[in-house]
């Protein structure tokens, strides 16, 4: 019993050697200027184009408490809480700020059938009915009387329901409308596979244009009106027995007083503290006074205090080299997730301070109408004609593609990869240079800055380094690598997980340093040879391929001292 209890001493002391950062948070009271411009709009323009999908504004209430699936789930059914300069109104057509919404076309990516006992219970009935993971592409743009300024994407995915459920059913009469509510059932398989047959594709367009609608109304929120609320901003400093971390423990106290006062000037000297540690980076040294996880938070720091700043281009470098680091090692997802949403606020705050950054707020906001609801209820829809049954998709989307930045591949639908990959504009002949990428025998590629690697094998260039250590490609949407990577004789760690590697080329049997390999999430179907001798190979991840069982027993058996996961 000694010796477990020795090593679990020795890891637990190696972990507090390492040098790691610690954070102080600036809770900041702040006020979210709109990104769009919004100065003398008193009319705000919605436009739906629906194109030949089944849909029009008495489908807007088809569906009983279909403002529940409008709204989404924090939010109270008659609740805004963004504000505006003035009245804003609105119409249906152009406004003072217009904002058209196309869809693209729907599809079904996968269904499951469910059931449930009956609504009005009696013995042995059982109700049938499909959750379906759904998909409808939507495209938003806005424009005002300049022109066009702004496009963005809604997530296209969503879960719907069919079957199971309340209907409201409307009959037009001279004296009205007369609403019914009818329940759909189905207690039989065969019985809810014809309704779906006959209307579930239009049923589910129908509910997933419902859903959108609800999205679209948040996302002009987000972008047309004033939100005051809480921002949490986490600066790190160091912590270790490396250095004496003292100063970028002020730094950092420094920048939250400056963050808290908004005396953003301030922030200058807390950047020149942090910058000049990072010139002591060693990437290959856990245990250096500016390891990878201190210098993750370093390049945070700066990517917050570069946006505060208004140094927009340097926000984002910073941030790019804070998720590179994060992916080293040990991967949080969760923080991968949140550093990788920062760059939304840095793109909101450099349109705010294009369109937005010199008003003026009166003594008072006001209340912003409520969107969902004037475009949901008949009672506040029937003047505004807001529908058009027009496709526009296209030439939206184009206009999306021709003026956002890249996304990461890791962020991408298959859809949008393939499409962006027959799209390109880049030689697929021409081989990408690594000229100046390899740094202290490392080589880290990024989804966000190398897309032009997409759809290509890794550079031969890379066998002229051959005292490389450690490769890094994840998510770039490679799709082989090359034959003289042979070459790589002291290569310790190789990371080419979640590409399109359908095969592996036979170079592994000089790489005896090999350590740690990480092929999962690929689309291998067979491994080279030369893989089941890396008996120094301490770790390897393979999960995610199309591998037989009995070549995953082979390669077990075969490297015995192997973690696999």
């Amino acid at each position: 019993m000694k010796l477990p209890l020795l090593i679990v001493t020795i890891l637990f002391t190696g972990s507090l050697m390492a040098q790691k950062t610690k954070t102080n948070t600036a809770k900041i009271d702040f006020t979210q200027y709109p990104s769009l411009p919004v100065e003398g709009m008193n009319k705000l323009g919605i436009q739906v184009y629906t194109a030949d999908i089944p849909f029009n504004k008495d489908t807007l209430r088809l569906y009983l408490g279909n403002m529940d699936i409008m709204k989404s789930d924090v939010e109270q059914l008659s609740k805004v809480d963004f504000q505006g300069l003035n009245e804003v109104t609105i119409v249906g057509g152009e406004g003072d700020l217009t904002v058209d919404m196309a869809f693209g076309k729907p599809s079904i990516v996968s269904k499951k059938q469910k059931t449930t006992s009956c609504m009005v219970a009696k013995d042995g009935c059982t109700q049938y009915y499909y959750i379906v993971e759904y998909s409808l592409p939507t495209v938003l743009q806005a424009k005002n009387s300049n022109g066009i300024i702004d496009t963005w994407e809604l997530s296209p995915e969503m879960e719907l329901q069919f079957g199971n459920e309340q209907v409201e059913s409307h009959i037009n009469t001279e004296k009205g409308s007369i609403t019914s509510i009818s329940v759909i059932n189905f207690t039989s398989e065969s019985d809810l596979a014809i309704a779906f047959m006959n209307s579930g594709q239009s049923t589910l367009a129908r509910k997933a244009i419902v859903k959108q609608i609800g999205a679209m109304a948040e996302s002009i929120y987000e972008r047309a009106f004033f939100e005051k609320k809480t921002l949490k901003l986490d600066i790190a400093y160091g912590t270790g027995s490396a250095a004496d971390y003292e100063e970028t423990e002020t730094a950092a106290k420094n920048a939250i007083v400056a963050l808290e006062s908004k005396d953003y000037a301030s922030l200058q000297g807390p950047i020149k503290v942090w910058e000049s540690w990072l010139a002591l980076y060693n990437s290959e040294d856990k245990k250096a006074a500016v390891n990878n996880k201190v210098a993750q938070g370093l390049h945070e720091n700066l990517s917050i205090a570069y946006t505060f700043t208004s140094e927009f281009d340097k926000a984002r470098n910073q941030l790019n080299k804070a998720i590179d680091l994060s992916q080293i090692g040990f991967v949080n997802e969760n923080e991968v997730s949140k550093l990788k949403a920062f760059h939304q606020f840095i793109d909101q705050q450099e349109k705010v301070n294009i369109y937005n950054s010199a008003l003026k707020l009166p003594p008072k906001l006001v209340t912003a109408p409520d969107i969902k609801e004037i475009l949901g209820k008949r009672k506040h829809n029937k003047d505004i004609n807001f529908l058009i049954a027009e496709d526009k998709y296209s030439a939206l989307a184009k206009k999306r593609s021709e003026n956002s930045p890249k996304k990461d591949i890791s962020e991408m639908t298959i859809n949008e990869f393939l499409n962006q990959a027959t799209t390109g504009t880049t030689n697929s002949n021409e081989e990408i240079s690594l000229e100046g990428r390899v740094e202290n025998n490392m080589l880290i590629l990024s989804g966000l800055i190398d897309v032009n690697m997409r759809g290509k094998a890794l550079p031969s260039s890379i066998c002229d380094y051959p005292e490389i250590k450690m490769i890094r490609a994840r998510n770039i949407g490679l799709t082989s690598l090359p034959d003289c990577m042979n070459k790589l004789t002291d290569l310790e760690k190789l990371y080419i997980n979640t590409n399109t590697f359908e095969r592996l080329p036979d170079v592994f049997g000089t790489m005896k340093k090999l350590e740690v390999l990480d092929i999962s999430d690929n689309n291998l179907k067979s491994l080279p040879a030369s893989i089941f001798t890396l008996t120094n190979l301490k770790k390897m991840s393979i999960s995610g391929n199309q591998l037989s069982e009995a070549e995953l027993k082979k390669l077990k058996e075969s490297l015995p001292n192997t973690k696999f996961n």
